[in-house]
């Protein structure tokens, strides 16, 4: 498990992973705020730079002009369809910066220039930063939009650039950079109130699969108690009351079977594993805690152990996998679990009957289903399936062994 608690506001990375289940969240939504949000802004800025076009350099103007629109574009592309919001942000918020570092190269004529000119980016300067913040680090995202504000208003004293009065300029720079500040230290904050959710979760599932390794081996010691008891003791005991020649021979028979369950007993424990038997009913109790209204069905399966490793992904896929039941499928949805075991092989099955999904259309960057189930199954050699689809609800299938 990574340790959350390492991330702050000015620190942590800004892009989803494998423990950032919510941080992805707040960044797809933060990502179609930015796009919605800052669409009237940036269209704006566009039909003033349309008027602008007859007066400016063309083979400066039209890269500059497709650049932003093109961001424009893929703010909202990234936003609701690819899931590839930092692309885009990275893309929106440099197209305006070089925009307005190489104004004095789009103006071929300063004495052209109209009174009160505002040169078109000027609209942008605040969504560029916006936008940085949006897909930078946060020390790296405050030191672009301090640069480019500063930039701003020193260009803004020269005719290139419309020369205002300084006062003019102050208010001017002021307004981006407060624009700016409030903006992006919402986005940092409400980010790192996300990983601390992210962090909450991961040491609630590290938690749980601690108790599924201590419920596994306190019945594997129940296991071995019973057969100290049934095999040991009971030998010991007639023994004691052999009498004749037959009988000692009796009890000789039963000792070297006791002492072979014993050795059998202490193979099978040795090097970290876990008897699937013990491990389902650890399942079934992980997951009441969870949902207690789950209703859980589990057969009886013998001759099937596995590591720590495989125990722990299977818990913790699990885990997600009715985490996910809980948040996406409903209130009004009901949840089964079935676990089941076969020689050799595990299979674990959450389903609901909520309002389904398709995984096609599931955005690159929500991380629950691709990289906390599959990919976590299949880095210790099993498998996930999602058999779901719109109003009909879902099933995941997890399965280990040697039929997965």
């Amino acid at each position: 498990m990574a340790n959350l608690s390492r991330f702050n506001p000015f620190t942590y990375i800004s892009d989803s992973g494998q423990e950032r289940f919510a941080v992805g969240r707040v960044n797809n939504l933060l990502a179609r705020i930015f796009s919605i949000g800052g669409l009237a802004v940036g269209l704006q800025m566009l039909l003033n730079a349309w008027g602008q076009r007859d007066l400016l350099n063309p083979f400066v103007f039209w890269p500059g002009f497709v650049a932003v629109g093109l961001g424009q574009l893929g703010l909202i592309y990234g936003a609701f369809i690819s899931g590839r919001n930092r692309f885009w942000q990275s893309w929106y918020a440099i197209s305006i910066a070089l925009v307005i570092i190489t104004w004095s190269a789009a103006v071929p004529d300063v004495d052209a220039l109209p009174d009160s000119f505002y040169p078109w980016a000027w609209w942008g300067v605040g969504l560029s930063a916006v936008g940085a913040f949006s897909a930078f680090p946060a020390r790296v995202a405050i030191a672009f939009y301090i640069s480019l504000d500063s930039y701003w208003f020193i260009a803004r004293a020269t005719p290139v650039y419309g020369e205002v009065d300084v006062w003019l300029n102050i208010q001017d720079t002021v307004l981006t950079f407060l624009f700016a500040t409030l903006l992006g230290s919402l986005i940092l904050v409400t980010r790192y109130e996300a990983s601390k959710v992210d962090e909450a979760f991961n040491r609630r599932i590290e938690a749980s699969t601690n108790q599924a390794r201590a419920e596994a081996r306190a019945r594997e010691k129940s296991r071995l108690d019973a057969l100290v008891h049934d095999k040991v003791l009971t030998t010991l005991v007639l023994a004691a009351k052999a009498t004749t020649p037959a009988e000692a021979t009796a009890v000789s028979k039963m000792a070297i079977a006791a002492i072979t369950s014993l050795n059998n007993a202490q193979l099978e424990s040795q090097g970290g594993s876990i008897a699937g038997e013990s491990f389902l009913a650890a399942l079934e109790k992980i997951a009441l805690a969870q949902d207690e209204k789950i209703v859980v069905s589990r057969n009886h399966v013998d001759f099937v152990e596995l590591s720590q490793e495989v125990a722990t992904a299977l818990t913790e896929a699990m885990l997600q996998a009715i985490v996910n039941s809980q948040q996406h499928a409903g209130s009004s949805a009901t949840r089964e679990l079935h676990l089941k075991g076969h020689r050799g092989g595990l299979k674990i099955v959450v389903k609901d009957n909520g309002r389904g999904f398709r995984m096609s259309r599931v955005p690159k960057n929500r991380l629950g289903v691709r990289v906390s189930i599959v990919e976590r199954l299949e880095i210790v050699g099993g498998r996930a399936f999602i058999d779901s689809r719109p109003g009909a609800g879902a099933s995941i299938i997890l399965e280990w062994g040697t039929h997965a």
